[in-house]
Parts: C-alpha cells; structure tokens; sequence
C-alpha cells in the first residue's frame, strides 16, 4: 500500500480539473460571442459542465482544508517515514 500525502493527491485532481475548467470557459466564451449562431444545447451544457466543474473544485479544496485542519489540531504530528526505516 503506498502512503500519499493528501496535499499532493488533491493538488493533482485540482490542477487536472483547472485545466478542464479553463477550457470550458474558453468554449463558453466563444458560444457567446457566437450569439444565435450556436445551438442553444451545445451553449447549456458547456454552462453547466463549468459549473459542475467549478463546484468539484471547491469541494476538493474544502476537503484539503478540512484535512489540513485536522491535521493541525492533532496531538501527534503527521509523519511521513523514509522507506528503509
């Protein structure tokens, strides 16, 4: 079993998903400027799929905090051993 740090795990599924939000706003952005030209289908569901991705994010990043609280309030600090100890 491989031991993780949590801040690092969730620090990669945030950057993955900032990624993937950035470029639904970036399709968003060009359906609007588009206007009437675009099917009004194609422009709800890349606003929801932003919106859904911006709410994955916040919820990773309150997980992270929570996890960072925890870890901060604990009475024994979290250590991480080297692999050969």
């Amino acid at each position: 079993m491989s031991l993780e740090d949590p801040f690092f795990v969730v620090r990669g599924e945030v950057q993955k998903a900032v990624n993937t939000v950035r470029g639904l706003h970036q399709r968003w952005c060009e359906l609007l400027q588009d206007g009437a030209a675009v099917g009004r289908e194609e422009l709800d569901w890349t606003t929801n799929e932003l919106r859904n991705g911006l709410r994955s994010i916040e919820w990773d990043l309150e997980d992270l905090e929570e996890t960072i609280d925890i870890l901060g309030s604990a009475h024994m600090p979290f250590q991480m051993c080297r692999l050969g100890d």
